[in-house]
């Protein structure tokens, strides 16, 4: 028996075209998977589309509570891992989710106000939103955060999520620095000055105010709710490309706003 590491799932959403007769067969996959195994009778499972048309009849592509799986229709036999199209070297598990991600984004999004982001405004006219799950600590957020001038000169807001890659356990240097970040008279200079190592306790409190510490609570619930593997990780709000599940430069950043 497989023994499976639950994560937290990132909803990879049914398309439109699904017919009620196709939904109908992908809830009984589910429900199959729950009457299998006793693990799976409480987890979060999205069985996202049957494989016949990437020649693979007869087999379900899912997720429980975030982990990829191959199931076959009973819910008896599983693969666990990605469906590749090899001719083209292609992660087609990967694109579903990422198309999945991006609703789930937006759903959470909806859910933050500006206080509980750190904004850095386009200059001039905006022409989009890049939403930016960030840690202080992680040093490709670091060089990700010596573009943001690329980014709000191309008229791009940038908007950070605190997400903290640490638990939120009070010590920990991730959780201790977003809290000076997002409990700062200016989040935008103690954000920058944070990543930059340049702030020397500057911003460092004898306690934190409920109302920060609960907007990186809720960052880090937005963040599993996504289903994050790791920081940066890029929301667009323009062009084809929506996720970008690390670190891109902003010059290729910036071109797919445009596309």
């Amino acid at each position: 028996m497989i023994k499976i590491n639950f994560l937290v799932i990132a909803v990879i959403s049914c398309f439109a075209s699904i017919t009620n007769a196709q939904q109908s067969e992908l809830e009984q996959v589910e429900n199959n998977l729950r009457s299998v195994n006793t693990q799976f009778a409480k987890a979060r499972i999205v069985v996202v589309r049957e494989l016949s048309d990437v020649k693979f009849p007869g087999l379900y592509e899912a997720t429980v509570d975030g982990q990829s799986l191959v199931v076959s229709k009973d819910g008896t036999m599983a693969i666990v891992g990605d469906v590749f199209d090899l001719q083209d070297m292609v992660n087609l598990t990967r694109i579903a989710k990422q198309k999945g991600q991006a609703a789930v984004v937006e759903q959470e999004i909806a859910t933050l106000s500006d206080n509980d982001l750190v904004i850095y405004p386009a200059k001039g006219k905006s022409i989009g939103q890049l939403y930016v799950f960030s840690d202080t600590t992680c040093g490709y957020c670091k060089k990700l955060h010596l573009e943001v001038g690329d980014y709000q000169n191309a008229g791009i807001d940038v908007k950070y999520i605190p997400y903290p890659r640490s638990q939120l356990v009070d010590g920990e240097p991730a959780f201790e620095n977003m809290k000076q970040v997002m409990c700062a008279k200016d989040k935008t200079d103690a954000m920058t000055k944070i990543k930059a190592g340049t702030d020397n306790g500057e911003f460092v409190k004898e306690s934190y105010a409920e109302e920060c510490v609960e907007s990186i609570r809720k960052g880090q619930t937005a963040g599993r709710n996504v289903g994050l593997e790791g920081t940066p990780f890029m929301y667009l709000t323009k062009g084809d490309t929506r996720i970008i599940p690390g670190y891109q430069s902003s010059r290729i950043v910036i071109s797919l706003f445009t596309k």
